[in-house]
């Protein structure tokens, strides 16, 4: 009898398992006439920067307050940008390029445009002292400047800020921030262009784009010279030259703003068909135009050709040329303000690279 009830009641537990099971499947499978589709749309590191507000670490957030400073300021740094890669770099580091800084209502906010490195903190304005706290990069810590704000520029002076190894007192009074209300400001725009290639029509010559690393084509270049021919010097047949406001990076040459524009050149003779250029880095490279005998042939964000595991770039190949001497030259738009890091040139004695 014993072994009779404990049968009916595996049954019975089977029975339940088996209902619960069946109820759960029918409420995980989505109804398919009901689910909306849903479609994403782009959002910049500044916008979602924009909807976030600060955590109170060590001081309560100060009441939402208009102060006098309330706005939206950005500098550009003219030193040289960050082209590389780094897993921790430090925070508030003085870096070329453009900066984003915000006060509203007891919120600051600052971001870098080349990176997308950013942080938010609480503030208030006493009198002509600006105090910071509530930073995630030194929540422990209060920083003091006096500001002054004349004609549209903004500028803070150290009292005492201790924050990131005093890193973020040397990047705010390096130099003025310029209101976004001016006309004088640069980058207060958001430049979101996601065009990859712009090859002018009625051409001379061929023009192909290849995402990757042209030295792991099924098809490479035959001749490979490297950009820092000061460091690797060129084979035969090929002469590389360059600004002088260009980088070097190892056997790399990094291109970025300047008033005379930055550039790269190599000049090849007639025993090749084929010329291109590697453009290999960060996400971080920005635009640049290549020209084949002085005509543009080739302009684009060089990070939207191509990226994998966190490598942007790719070959831009020219052909369909005439023997003879010829030069591809690289330069660097410079209306991004970022770098541009070119890796080689490649040529082909008969025919052209094959991804």
């Amino acid at each position: 009898m014993k072994n009779k009830n404990h049968f009916v009641a595996l049954i019975i537990t089977a029975i339940v398992l088996i209902i619960v099971v069946a109820i759960y499947v029918s409420s995980s499978v989505p109804n398919q006439t009901a689910q909306p589709m849903v479609t994403g749309t782009p959002t910049s590191v500044w916008e979602a920067l924009l909807e976030s507000t600060p955590y109170a670490y060590f001081t309560p957030l100060p009441e939402p307050i208009k102060s006098p400073i309330d706005g939206t300021y950005t500098k550009l740094d003219s030193s040289h940008p960050q082209w590389w890669k780094c897993l921790r770099c430090a925070d508030y580091r003085v870096a070329g390029g453009i900066w984003t800084l915000q006060f509203d209502q007891g919120v600051m906010r600052v971001h870098y445009e080349v990176t997308g490195w950013r942080s938010i903190s609480s503030y208030e304005v006493i009198d002509n002292r600006l105090y910071l706290f509530n930073d995630p990069y030194c929540p422990e810590h209060t920083g003091e400047y006096e500001w002054s704000l004349v004609n549209g520029e903004l500028s803070l002076e150290t009292v005492n800020d201790p924050c990131s190894f005093n890193l973020r007192e040397e990047n705010f009074s390096k130099q003025s921030w310029v209101s976004c209300d001016s006309t004088e400001a640069i980058g207060c725009e958001d430049k979101r262009d996601f065009q990859t290639n712009i090859i002018p029509d009625n051409l001379s010559v061929n023009v192909n784009v290849y995402g990757g690393d042209s030295r792991f084509f099924s098809k490479p270049p035959d001749v490979i010279a490297h950009a820092n021919s000061d460091d690797m010097p060129s084979p035969e047949g090929i002469q590389i030259s360059f600004a002088d406001e260009t980088i070097d990076y190892g056997l790399h040459r990094v291109l970025w703003w300047d008033e005379s524009g930055t550039w790269i050149e190599a000049t090849i003779d007639d025993s090749f068909e084929a010329v291109g250029v590697q453009i290999l880095g960060e996400q971080t490279i920005g635009w640049a135009r290549i020209l084949f005998d002085g005509e543009e042939v080739w302009r684009g964000n060089t990070s939207a050709i191509w990226s994998k595991l966190g490598r942007h770039g790719g070959f831009i190949e020219i052909s369909g040329f005439q023997p003879g001497l010829h030069t591809i030259r690289v330069e660097a738009l410079g209306f991004d303000y970022r770098p541009v890091t070119v890796a080689s040139f490649g040529v082909s004695r008969s025919g052209t690279v094959k991804p």
